[in-house]
């Protein structure tokens, strides 16, 4: 009621001889007590509206299921997006340029990433987002071919499908989180668990789709012969050896410690001395000397091999240009970089190095019954691989088993420990190494120690596949299954909606 009504109505009141006015103002000073409530319970009642808006909206409910992506018609929502997004930057993470990335500050995964820059116009955010949108196309794609292929998900394969839903249910019990929370605090408030699960059910099946494109690609001997005889320099290993001459001035500072710059005099002194030096070592070993031993006498660097591989610089590139002939040696001016070569090549010859097949039990600090913050004393990761290894019946069957029992590499530990067809350089250099140690034959065993651990080795043999026929093979796969992914994301348009992505991203 207004003012003016409520005064004319106590006029009113007064000329009829009805009102007491102690009770009027009794009366006045009820009401206002109770529009005044009435405006706490509606103040009231907005908050709470307002709180639940906001539980609802950190709860990524109305995020969620905005669409984030169109793809070819199918829509990809915020919280499908924000899996793609994740599983994108943490493979980056996990990968030597994401390590790099890491080591000289470009990214710090602990600050936000929308806040570090990428490049020039985009921040780590929206690069991942760029990702997650191409990983959405490739998804997209490759379940369309999987219908054309008549391609499904088997009994094998939801049984890894299971194994992997229940290792992060694990995962997620061992942080002290409920499933659905950790899932949250990995892929943000949008993420479910029937979201993840889908998308988890998705990558195997692309996954599925991708690995049975590669299986297809077959390439004949001659093919392979012509791919390695037009990359000669990356499968043959040469012989041969060179010295460096350094042509720069000593570094001079003042009397501040300042870098006080060579004048073009003493620049050009000192290249004049770097090749005079250079040509004595030349002459020198074309006279008979060691090219080793010429490099102590002038103090210079030194590299040489009998397994040399092709790399970016001059004297590799002199080393395996195709018209070098045995004996042939040369002094390389590197103007660029103010230095002198003498370089010396022996012989070229192809990578034939033999694929080995091997068992092995890696041991680790896991592998020991520490108490809960104990750290292994030194030794004591070894001695317990010794102590495996002591406890081996002799055949290989039993060292399958000992590997299924202690083996901490998950990757072979189901299988016996086995690799087979093994290439080299796909394993540790230790490991590696110790396969290819001259005398290496079946049957042998030992313990090789490396930054993951203590490596039980038990060797097979060697494979019939040579290096560079394997490495060839692998290129072309490589690059027909490259040409495929092309083609296919190619197949698929994509249609963003950047405010909806803008939900994603930490």
């Amino acid at each position: 009621m207004s003012a003016s009504r409520e005064k004319k109505k106590r006029q009113e009141q007064l000329a009829n001889g009805t009102v007491n006015p102690k009770a009027a103002r009794e009366a006045e000073q009820k009401a206002a007590e109770k529009r005044s409530t009435m405006l706490y319970s509606l103040l009231a009642a907005a908050f709470v509206v307002v709180a639940i808006f906001l539980v609802v909206y950190n709860s990524g409910i109305i995020e969620r299921n905005k669409t984030a992506a169109t793809i070819d018609g199918e829509k990809y929502t915020v919280a499908q997006a924000a899996y793609y997004y994740q599983q994108a930057y943490q493979s980056y993470l996990n990968s030597s340029s994401g390590y790099m990335a890491q080591m000289y500050g470009m990214l710090d995964p602990q600050s936000s990433l929308k806040d570090q820059p990428y490049d020039d116009t985009r921040s780590w955010a929206d690069y991942f987002k760029e990702q997650a949108v191409d990983n959405m196309r490739f998804v997209q794609a490759a379940k369309k071919s999987a219908q054309e292929q008549n391609i499904t998900l088997e009994a094998e394969d939801q049984q890894q499908l299971d194994e992997n839903l229940k290792s992060m249910k694990d995962a997620a019990a061992e942080a002290g989180f409920t499933y659905k929370a950790y899932l949250k605090a990995i892929y943000g408030a949008t993420m479910t668990a029937s979201v993840y699960e889908a998308c988890e059910k998705d990558r195997l099946l692309v996954s599925k789709v991708s690995s049975n494109q590669e299986d297809s690609f077959s390439f004949s001997d001659s093919e392979i012969q012509a791919y390695y005889e037009e990359n000669r320099n990356t499968y043959d290993l040469v012989d041969g050896a060179y010295v460096s001459v350094a042509g720069r001035p000593e570094t001079k500072t003042d009397d501040d410690g300042n870098t006080i710059e060579a004048t073009d005099e003493e620049k050009a002194a000192a290249l004049a001395e770097a090749k005079e030096t250079a040509e004595a070592i030349l002459a020198a070993c074309q006279a008979g000397s060691d090219l080793e031993e010429l490099a102590t006498e002038y103090d210079v660097g030194y590299y040489g091999s009998e397994d040399m591989t092709s790399s970016s610089g001059m004297a590799s590139e002199w080393l395996f240009d195709s018209a070098r002939k045995a004996g042939d040696m040369e002094l390389l001016e590197d103007e660029a970089n103010s230095q002198y070569y003498v370089a010396l090549f022996n012989s070229r010859r192809r990578d034939e190095a033999l694929n080995y097949n091997v068992r092995h039990i890696l041991v680790t600090e896991d592998s020991l019954e520490l108490a809960e913050g104990e750290e292994a004393a030194e030794g004591q990761v070894a001695a317990k691989a010794q102590e495996i290894l002591d406890s081996w019946d002799g055949t290989e069957e039993g060292f399958a088993s000992l590997a299924g029992q202690y083996s901490q590499d998950e990757g072979s530990k189901d299988n016996g420990g086995l690799y087979e067809n093994t290439p080299k350089g796909a394993m540790i250099t230790e490991f590696n190494d110790w396969c290819y140690e001259a005398g290496r034959k079946s049957g042998d065993t030992g313990i090789v120690e490396t930054t993951y651990g203590s490596h039980i080795m038990y060797f097979v043999g060697y494979a019939d596949t040579q290096y560079w026929h394997y490495a060839c093979e692998n290129a072309l796969k490589s690059e027909a299954y490259s040409d495929w992914y092309n083609a296919t994301m190619e197949s698929v348009t994509a249609e963003v909606d950047e405010n909806a992505m803008n939900a994603i991203g930490v």
